[in-house]
């Protein structure tokens, strides 16, 4: 096979790989001298939040690039499943350029005086922050201004076809994304908070203050599924209670799965905000003996949680917390 071969193969492979990875459909925007431009990409990432920044990556040769450096601002507009229209009017050769607006798509002026896409699922108003050359692409990192959007379901584009999430699917995407969502926010007042230092006695506070109403919460509206996995949990922990490094992550999760089961995300976000305090404090005093303790304590919580439970779920975790206060004190 000759070398022009072996390009061309490897080429061939990376382009069926990436194609492979399922993406949003965004149209980027700007305007300069009297005119409107917008181009279709896929390349859509959230980078930072301190400072807001985003970022798309836009073929070189694009004229749009020039565009965007002269004015300065560029708008990122996420598409929703029902704008494959919009879409295929962007990735049109020579129908992205027009003189004061598009003739087929609506649009409006934010705060930078990029066109944002009227209807768009979520858009960000963008001021360039950086212009990165990637091979043939240049990468646009934007500085976010504004953002905003509606509701609805994205458009979505994978193996070279549009497609569409399943009712079934949306509801978990958005499941997964208010869980990560918590994940951050817990995880950042966790840093703090640990930083911070918290005694023993406000650790327990929290968790009395919290847990309790997590473990009813759990108990009311927790799914088969999510306690049928909240039981694995247990008795994995229940089998390395002589082992110290492998029962207290598994003990710290039993509680934080509790607060993403009472389906409150404040209460979820607290739960787990409490996981690296919870972790400094508990770790050095964990036995055997105190591990078995609560591994039943759990076990009993999770049977008020299978049985619905809500008075008792509460009720055990209070006493659970009791147990775990007495053994700090000693």
């Amino acid at each position: 096979m000759s070398l022009e071969e072996e390009q061309q193969n490897r080429l061939d492979s990376f382009r069926q790989a990436a194609g492979r990875f399922a993406s949003g459909v965004t149209v980027v925007t700007t305007a300069h001298d009297g005119h409107v431009y917008g181009i279709t990409a896929t390349s859509f990432v959230s980078l930072s939040l301190n400072p807001l920044l985003v970022t798309v990556s836009i073929n070189v040769h694009s004229p749009i690039l020039d565009e965007i450096r002269g004015s300065g601002a560029f708008a990122i507009n996420v598409l929703s499943n029902e704008q494959q229209d919009v879409s295929a009017y962007f990735a049109r050769r020579g129908r992205g350029r027009s003189r004061g607006s598009f003739e087929e798509v609506g649009t409006h002026v934010e705060t930078t005086g990029a066109p944002v896409v009227t209807g768009a699922l979520s858009w960000f108003d963008c001021t360039v922050h950086t212009m990165l050359e990637g091979g043939d692409h240049t990468i646009l990192v934007g500085e976010v201004k504004a953002a905003g959007g509606g509701t609805g379901e994205p458009l979505l584009y994978w193996s070279g076809n549009y497609r569409e999430l399943s009712p079934a699917e949306e509801q978990a995407a958005q499941e997964t994304a208010l869980t990560d969502d918590i994940h951050r926010i817990a995880d950042s007042l966790s840093a703090q908070l640990h930083l911070h230092g918290m005694s023993p006695a406000q650790l327990i506070d929290a968790q009395r203050a919290v847990e309790p109403e997590a473990a009813a919460l759990a108990a009311r509206d927790a799914t088969k599924e999510q306690t049928a996995q909240l039981r694995v949990l247990v008795e994995e922990a229940e089998r390395h209670t002589g082992d110290a490094a492998r029962y207290n992550p598994l003990s710290l999760e039993f509680h934080a799965r509790l607060g993403l089961l009472s389906g409150n995300p404040a209460i979820a976000a607290s739960v787990n905000a409490l996981n690296r305090p919870r972790e400094s404090r508990y770790a050095a005093d964990t036995t055997a003996e105190r591990a078995n303790r609560a591994v039943a304590a759990h076990k009993g919580i999770l049977e008020a949680i299978e049985s619905r439970d809500e008075d008792k779920a509460r009720r055990l975790m209070m006493e659970h917390l009791g147990t775990v206060a007495a053994g700090i004190q000693c």
